[in-house]
């Protein structure tokens, strides 16, 4: 497990990732150098490339396609609009080289994931961290599959978010007959799915234990649903939003009557 000055080290730029997030990313990271000498990586969602940076350091990572619907409010699944106006690729660009690190192999794309042009490059490696709504990370998983290699993975950021998204691509993946495994790592916002032969690794080896699926989903559906009420519900007395509330199970109900 590396340090956190090591941690930092491969992360210096500023990021919205935990430091169990940057754990994770790396333990993937060493996952495919044991697979093979060299990758491509595809990231959707980068701000101010915080998470481009471990990447762009290492020598293995061939090529990296950065795609970022830049400048725009975008709404998110805990009831709240989120600005990123002011935050340009150049600017992105600019933190990363400050950082000491080259750019050469990053190329970059201003818009939403089925804006890209065909292409036929493929990855070994993709990051889904954009728009946190079940239907925008439902699109860039939908065009993010045919641009990866048959042996592959798919990682999630902000995972208890988009949790109805996952459940979907796992229908979408065993509806289609394709062998994945599906990792929610523990004590952190990082999933991700292991497509084809990696499907089969001994994830052991790279991670620590991680979430039961079934306590992911429950544990995510409560937390969205108190984001919602404190984003979005006000008190009918005094205006202010909630502080303090109960969020009770679902109740069987009776169909008819």
């Amino acid at each position: 497990m590396p340090t956190i000055s090591e941690i930092a080290a491969h992360f210096p730029i500023e990021s919205q990732s935990s430091v169990r997030d940057k754990q994770f990313l790396l333990a993937v990271r060493r996952l495919l150098g044991d697979c093979a000498p060299s990758y491509d990586y595809l990231e959707v969602g980068s701000f101010l490339g915080g998470s481009l940076a471990p990447f762009l350091g290492d020598s293995a990572c061939q090529s990296i396609l950065s795609i970022d619907e830049r400048g725009k409010i975008l709404p998110d699944e805990r009831g709240a609009l989120f600005d990123y106006a002011g935050i340009t690729t150049q600017s992105m660009l600019d933190r990363l080289r400050q950082a000491g690190l080259a750019t050469t192999k990053l190329t970059t794309h201003d818009g939403p994931i089925d804006t890209l042009p065909p292409s036929d490059r493929r990855f070994d490696l993709a990051f889904i961290d954009g728009e946190h709504t079940d239907q925008a990370c439902f699109r860039d998983f939908l065009w993010a599959l045919p641009m990866m290699k048959a042996d592959s993975i798919i990682m999630f950021h902000d995972s208890s978010l988009i949790y109805k998204a996952i459940r979907m691509i796992a229908l979408l993946l065993r509806k289609d007959g394709r062998p994945f495994t599906f990792f929610k790592n523990g004590d952190s916002e990082m999933s991700a799915i292991f497509l084809g032969g990696l499907s089969r690794c001994d994830l052991g080896l790279y991670f620590e234990a991680g979430e039961e699926c079934d306590d992911f989903y429950a544990s995510s559906e409560l937390s969205v649903l108190e984001h919602n009420v404190r984003n979005r519900v006000r008190s009918d007395d005094d205006g202010e939003r909630l502080t303090s509330f109960t969020i009770d199970p679902p109740k069987p109900e009776k169909a008819y009557y």
